[in-house]
């Protein structure tokens, strides 16, 4: 018995770059670990084996990513050899995850994936909303209007009520920062809605749809037996606790009626993160031809698997989360504001398991890292690398720690696991040993004191960074 007959899913949440990265280091270990049955025996390498043959370290990655794909044989490049694609018939995206779920049900080789996430065209994220800019700009002749108007009701209101003469200086000072406070409003329209504009990301996946064959359109998608949903947000609507009647502010691309519509622009909108990514204008046909502003679909969901078991027969999920909030200190302003989405998201997430039906918990299998292993920002490029190892390697010990449980929840979508020693030999194999202790060395360096970190800099600069130890195996003749 295999896949034959099983509808199995597999739902990717949001996490920037950093975890969109990570999310395919999950994937990654799925392919090396899940067979049917009758192939339990059969053993792949993966992405990183193939690194590890061609000599190459984590930290060198982009730089030397073509020596890696020299190692590999024909068959792995163009994905013949890939098995996830054939053991998930169902996607489901938020924010960056759609970008792999696209990918995935697209049969896109999963080194072709990683190719294209590590050399991800920053300017395609990254990219001025000129547009946006000089929308706010045609306000500016309002700011001085505005700015009379506040002076002037200041002045007609006065000082504020007498006070001891020993509180008259406290009280010229709160006024002077209420008319402070009050004179920034003065700006507020002529401020953009975001930093970013989205196009560059519907021209990306343009670009992978002619170099790689990516699906484009819904129909294509279901065309090759295969169903993706892509979830944003209408961000600029509400569905309140006094008004449940009100129909739901989140929107899957995929189900009718909003299976017509590009898979390039539902990326672009579901990747839309408020205050960086201008938000994308969709004309809702389904509600009257209102038009809303669609954004990241993290603000309403974490991973979507809900609706999609209650549309489909599932048989097994598999979910990848990851935002994960951290066990550990944070050292600034980018620290805490990380921190704060990843528990907002993570709160809502923990607040879904505790409601889950049990049938559901019994097909679902959750991934995801624990919360003092790994902590980065979602922008960081630097850390990609870093991050789709940590998804691969979290992704071995969570099967070696869950063995049993695992592969009873695979079981019923005509899944398994290889061999547990197998496993266990992939977690302590040397290179995944050496890479993921360069992992923890550059957390922990990073969460240390700033005298620690001012050493390592320096120690860096002067003689560049240390080589890690090699095992007695890679020591060996």
């Amino acid at each position: 018995m295999g896949v034959e007959g099983k509808l199995n899913a597999i739902c990717f949440g949001g996490g920037g770059l950093v975890g969109t990265s990570k999310a395919l280091g999950h994937l990654i270990g799925l392919d090396q670990l899940l067979r049917e049955p009758e192939n339990r025996a059969e053993l792949k390498r993966s992405f990183f084996d193939y690194m590890a043959e061609a000599g190459v370290q984590l930290r060198e990655l982009e730089g030397r990513l073509d020596e890696v794909f020299d190692r590999m044989p024909a068959d792995v490049r163009s994905g013949r050899a890939d098995h996830v694609s054939r053991y998930f018939q169902v996607a489901t995206g938020i924010s960056g995850g759609s970008l792999l779920a696209s990918g995935l049900v697209s049969g896109l080789p999963l080194v072709e994936l990683v190719r294209e996430g590590l050399a991800f065209p920053v300017f395609s994220y990254f990219r001025p909303d000129v547009k946006e800019y000089l929308r706010g700009l045609k306000h500016l002749p309002l700011v001085p209007l505005r700015m009379l108007r506040i002076i002037a009701h200041d002045l007609r209101r006065g000082p504020e009520a007498a006070a001891p003469r020993s509180r008259r200086g406290l009280s010229h000072l709160r006024r002077l920062s209420r008319v402070s406070f009050e004179l920034l409003t003065a700006f507020q329209d002529i401020l953009p809605r975001a930093l970013f504009t989205g196009e560059g990301i519907s021209e990306y996946v343009d670009e992978l749809s002619a170099r790689h064959g990516l699906a484009n359109s819904f129909q294509d998608v279901r065309e090759r037996g295969k169903h993706l949903f892509i979830i944003a947000e209408r961000f600029n609507a509400a569905r309140t606790l006094s008004a449940p009647h009100e129909p739901d502010t989140t929107i899957y691309f995929g189900m009718p009626p909003y299976d017509q519509f590009p898979v390039s622009h539902a990326i672009r909108a579901s990747c839309s993160i408020p205050g960086i990514t201008t938000p994308y204008p969709f004309v809702d046909h389904a509600r009257g031809g209102r038009t809303y502003d669609l954004a990241d679909g993290a603000i309403g969901k974490t991973i979507g698997r809900r609706q999609i078991i209650e549309q489909m027969k599932i048989d097994c999920v598999v979910t990848v989360n990851p935002i994960v909030p951290y066990n550990g200190p944070l050292n600034n302003i980018l620290d805490h504001t990380e921190q704060l989405y990843r528990k907002l998201i993570y709160s809502r997430l923990k607040a879904v398991e505790a409601y889950l039906d049990a049938d559901v918990r019994e097909r679902t299998i959750h991934l995801e890292s624990r919360p003092d292993d790994f902590f980065y920002n979602m922008f960081r490029l630097d850390k990609m690398k870093d991050g789709l190892f940590e998804g691969y390697y979290q992704t071995l010990k969570y099967a070696a720690e869950n063995y049993v449980t695992m592969n009873d929840r695979l079981k019923k979508g005509g899944l398994c696991l290889i061999p547990r020693t197998e496993i266990f030999r992939l977690v302590t194999k040397s290179s995944t040993v050496r890479e993921r202790a360069y992992i923890l060395k550059s957390q922990r360096l990073e969460r240390s004191s700033f005298r620690k970190r001012l050493g390592g800099v320096l120690a860096s600069a002067i003689g560049g960074e240390e080589q890690p130890a090699k095992s007695p195996a890679e020591a060996a003749p």
